[in-house]
């Protein structure tokens, strides 16, 4: 119960409106989805062989914001793992990932990169336009300048990954 009140409280704060500021060097948009990226593992059942990992690795294929703002919370622990961030160019670097941001320049991409992603039980995620409803398993959103996401249970099963109820209720969209 304590759990579950925590996991809302942070989601709510984390659908805060924001603001984007014309000075900002990042926008705060991609602080939120940062926060979002670190947040989601905790309410993710990933397929046994990928928790053997000493660390809990994000890779990021394409161009994105979120690297920056992700490099300040290399080492913080996800799951009690450390994080570690991994910048891959190619299919052939995921072999440690735990996660995979897949930024919009990659859509491209997507029918090469989701199905592998899948095979090697990878959680992927990304901010492009319709990727949980293109075989991604989390699309985050900005709707109403508030970050938002969508899942794609279908996807994430075939990957033997698994939502907790938590986030279920959470999401904007849910895809079956």
């Amino acid at each position: 119960m304590k759990l579950c009140l925590c996991a809302m409280l942070f989601f709510i704060v984390l659908q805060s409106t924001y603001s984007l500021g014309q000075g900002d060097v990042v926008p705060q948009e991609y602080q939120i989805k940062a926060r979002y990226l670190l947040n989601i593992p905790l309410f993710t059942e990933m397929p046994p062989q990928l928790k053997k990992d000493t660390s809990y690795t994000v890779c990021l294929i394409g161009d994105t914001p979120l690297e920056s703002v992700l490099e300040a919370f290399r080492g913080t622990l996800i799951n009690n793992r450390p994080l570690t961030l991994q910048k891959i160019e190619d299919l052939s670097q995921m072999g440690s990932c735990q996660m995979l941001f897949i930024g919009s320049s990659e859509r491209h991409r997507l029918q090469a990169l989701l199905p592998e992603a899948q095979r090697r039980g990878i959680l992927t995620i990304s901010d492009m336009r319709d990727f949980a409803r293109s075989g991604g398993m989390v699309s985050l959103q900005t709707v109403n300048n508030k970050v938002t996401f969508d899942l794609n249970l279908s996807a994430a099963n075939k990957a033997s990954i698994t939502f907790s109820t938590h986030l279920l209720k959470l999401a904007r969209d849910i895809i079956k």
